[in-house]
């Protein structure tokens, strides 16, 4: 019976977790921001979304995002830069991803 009763607590407990670490801002809504982003500047037909990654939070401060990346880099609006993706936080706010 008690081994029942731990079984059943940590299952319990270990999908709590699962939930609690689940990003905010759904999958489908970073890529409508992506796709919008891309649309703005005309872009879309061009460069397209290649890949998408929930990075989650780090101890040392950094918060979970969505991170985009584009099929190809391109020039970004400072000079001698290449933009090559997104980082679009939980709250639907993004900033450029340039090297």
């Amino acid at each position: 019976m008690k081994a029942l009763f731990c079984a059943l607590f940590l299952s319990l407990a270990l999908s709590t977790l699962a939930v609690a670490n689940q990003p905010s801002l759904p999958a489908l809504k970073a890529i409508e921001i992506a796709q919008a982003d891309l649309e703005s500047r005309s872009l879309n037909g061009k460069v397209f979304i290649y890949q998408l990654t929930y990075k989650k939070g780090s101890i040392l401060g950094g918060k979970p995002h969505w991170e985009i990346l584009w099929s190809d880099n391109f020039s970004a609006q400072t000079e001698g830069r290449k933009e090559f993706g997104l980082r679009i936080t939980m709250d639907g706010n993004y900033k450029r991803a340039v090297k």
